[in-house]
């Protein structure tokens, strides 16, 4: 095997193993593929997005996105890892930034970009702007191919937005008791 195809090998093996959950094989196996090649934006975009994505290593995480960003300025998934490296860095404003600059290299139609920029708005306290981000993500999962629908994080969603609802009704309540 040619050490390209080394480093396919480890990065489908390593995409594998972080989609069954199998973070630590996963990362071994991001790690082998930056040994053969430490400039792989892919292989740092995606070592350091599961790394941001677990809330570990936050500092080597933001490091491995921003090197991918550098070699990819407009990679629309490059800047929404960087989006979600800065929020779990508790950077809201980068945060927001970069997702909507992803959101623009997107092309607007990113169920995951929105779930991310819902987020970002909910820790700034802007309930309302979040649950339209939150409406927006489950309307693009909904559009997407059944094979690309993911019930799981379209329910992680629902779940947001009901709290949110809940949230917003709790201010609406208070609000008019201290008039």
């Amino acid at each position: 095997e040619s050490p390209d195809e080394q480093e396919a090998i480890a990065f489908l093996r390593g995409a594998m193993y972080e989609r069954m959950k199998h973070f630590d094989q996963a990362e071994a196996e991001f790690r082998a593929v930056l040994k053969l090649n430490p400039n792989s934006a892919s292989a740092l975009n995606y070592l350091g997005y599961m790394l941001a994505d677990r809330n570990v290593r936050l500092n080597e995480a933001f490091d491995m996105i921003r090197k991918a960003v550098d070699q990819e300025p407009t990679n629309s998934a490059f800047l929404d890892s960087l989006g979600w490296v800065y929020f779990r860095l508790n950077k809201l404003e980068e945060a927001e930034d970069s997702l909507r600059r992803s959101l623009q290299q997107f092309g607007n139609r990113d169920a995951t970009v929105y779930d991310h920029l819902g987020d970002v708005y909910l820790s700034r306290n802007k309930l309302k702007d979040a649950m339209k981000e939150w409406e927006r993500s489950i309307k693009e999962w909904q559009a997407a191919a059944p094979s690309e629908t993911d019930p799981t994080e379209i329910a992680k969603i629902q779940k947001k937005m009901e709290k949110a609802r809940v949230r917003l009704a709790q201010e609406h309540v208070s609000a008019k008791r201290d008039q």
